[in-house]
């Protein structure tokens, strides 16, 4: 690398090392390990952090009670990951009521 190269990271890949955290393909909300780095860390933390984390405090209870039966239109597997993207997310995900 030199003075002015362009540096690209894979952000999926950093919350995902195999290195840092076993088994980093299973959904463990109880996990101990390094932190999340999806909102950035120390300076260069997401100012937009705080808002999407109260927007999921009010949206998803407001979206549940609205819709109670809310449910998945397909089976877990088949949902569909966006892989060609810096940021892992969904390419979409069917739901119903």
């Amino acid at each position: 690398m030199r003075r002015g190269d362009l540096v690209l990271f894979n952000l999926p890949a950093a919350n995902r090392d195999p290195a840092a955290v076993d088994d980093p393909d299973r959904l463990d909300i109880t996990r101990d390990g390094p932190p999340h780095v999806a909102f950035g860390h120390g300076v260069h933390h997401c100012l937009g952090a705080p808002l999407a984390r109260m927007e999921m405090r009010i949206a998803f209870p407001a979206l549940l009670q609205r819709f109670p039966t809310l449910h998945l239109a397909v089976s877990d597997g088949k949902i569909a990951w966006a892989t060609q993207h810096a940021i892992h997310g969904l390419e979409r995900l069917p739901v119903a009521w």
